[in-house]
C-alpha cells in the first residue's frame, strides 16, 4: 500500500457540503479555490468524495437506515418525507464512511512494481487478473463506484470481471482506456506511445487529442503524441486469447528500433542506450524472442547492420563504422 502524509478527510467533506448547498457566497468560493491550489491531492479527493456523496450507493444505504427507523411513517407519507429525512441522514452516512473512502488515495492504493525479466500475475479485489512485464509498474485503486488502474511503466494484459456498476478504467500518460467487459493489453512504449489490443469484448479508447473511440475484438489502437490511429483486425489477437509478449515473443512490424529496444530492456537490469539516437527510429519487423535478450541484441546487430558493445555497466548500439562488433 502507498502511504502518504496525513490527510484531513473532514476538512474534504465539509467542501463537499459547502459547495453542494443551493447558494455559495463568493468568500467561500474564493477559499475554496485557494484550498485547492494548496495541494494537488485536494483536487482527487474532492472528485472521489463528491462521486460518493451523489452515488446511488451511498443513496441506497441511507434509504435502508431511514426506512428502518421510520417505516411507517415513511410508507404513508411517501418519497417527500424519504427526501427530508435524506439530508439529516447523509450527515450520518458521511460520518460513517468518510475516513473509509476518503482514505482511499492512501490506503486502498496498491503499487505493483516488477524488476528485469520477472513479471508478475495479479488477482485483484474484485477478481480481475493482470499480468505484468518485467520492469513495470501498475497502480491499482478499488472504489465502491469505480476501479481505476494507472500503468507509469512496461506493458500489462489486462481480463477484467465484468460489474456494470463499477466500471474499470485504465490509464497511461495521456491514454485512457474504459472496459466494456474485456480482455485487452495496455503497452507504454513511451511516454508518448502506448498500444492498447483487444482479444475479446470492447473497450472504449479516449486520448487528448482525439475523439473517444470504441475498439472491438481484434482491433488495434496507437495513441501517439495524443492521436488515435486505429488497425483494422490483427491476425494475432483473434488467433489466440493472450498477447505474444506473456509466453517471451516479441511481433514487430516497421515499429521503430527503441521500441523493440524497450522491451528487451523489460529483461535485462544493465541500461540500454543509443549511441546516436537517430538509430532509435529505424523501422524493424519480424518476430523476436524478447525472453532471451542476448539472442535479439545479436539478431539486431546481423540484420541491421549495427554494432552491440558493452561500454562498462551500460549496453551501447551504435552505426556499426564506429567500433568493431562485440559479443
Amino acid at each position: 500500500m502507498i502511504m502518504g502524509q496525513e490527510r484531513n478527510p473532514e476538512e474534504v467533506a465539509r467542501w463537499v457540503n459547502r459547495l453542494d448547498q443551493p447558494t455559495v457566497d463568493t468568500a467561500a468560493s474564493e477559499a475554496f479555490d485557494e484550498w485547492m491550489r494548496s495541494d494537488p491531492r485536494n483536487r482527487d479527493e474532492f472528485a472521489d468524495m463528491q462521486a460518493l456523496w451523489h452515488s446511488d450507493a451511498l443513496v441506497d444505504a441511507l434509504r435502508e437506515v431511514s426506512r428502518d427507523e421510520n417505516e411507517a411513517e415513511s410508507a404513508v407519507q411517501g418519497d417527500h418525507f424519504l427526501n427530508r429525512r435524506m439530508a439529516g441522514w447523509m450527515v450520518v452516512g458521511m460520518c460513517a464512511l468518510l475516513a473509509l473512502f476518503l482514505a482511499g488515495p492512501m490506503f486502498f492504493t496498491t503499487t505493483y512494481r516488477t524488476g528485469a525479466g520477472t513479471g508478475q500475475s495479479i488477482v485483484l479485489a474484485d477478481g480481475s487478473h493482470v499480468d505484468l512485464s518485467g520492469n513495470a509498474e501498475l497502480a491499482v485503486r478499488m472504489l465502491p463506484w469505480k476501479r481505476d488502474v494507472t500503468l507509469m511503466q512496461g506493458e500489462a494484459f489486462f481480463d477484467v470481471q465484468h460489474d456494470p456498476d463499477r466500471p474499470f478504467y485504465v490509464r497511461s500518460d495521456t491514454t485512457k482506456v474504459r472496459v466494456l467487459g474485456t480482455a485487452f493489453n495496455v503497452d507504454r512504449q513511451a511516454a508518448n506511445r502506448v498500444i492498447v489490443d483487444v482479444y475479446r469484448g470492447a473497450v472504449a479508447l479516449e486520448a487528448d487529442k482525439a475523439s473517444p473511440r470504441v475498439l472491438h475484438r481484434g482491433e488495434r489502437s496507437r495513441v501517439l503524441n495524443g492521436g488515435i490511429s486505429t488497425s483494422p483486425a490483427i491476425q494475432l489477437a483473434t488467433a489466440q486469447a493472450r498477447p505474444d509478449w506473456t509466453a517471451g515473443w516479441c511481433e514487430a512490424t516497421d515499429v521503430p528500433l527503441a521500441v523493440l529496444v524497450a522491451k528487451v530492456q523489460r529483461h535485462v537490469s544493465q541500461p540500454i542506450s543509443f549511441a546516436d539516437q537517430s538509430l532509435a527510429t529505424l523501422p524493424v519487423s519480424g518476430r523476436f524472442r524478447i525472453a532471451e535478450p542476448d539472442r535479439v541484441l545479436v539478431a539486431i546487430r546481423d540484420a541491421y547492420g549495427l554494432d552491440v558493445r558493452q561500454n562498462g555497466s551500460a549496453i551501447v548500439i551504435a552505426a556499426k563504422a564506429q567500433s568493431p562488433i562485440a559479443n
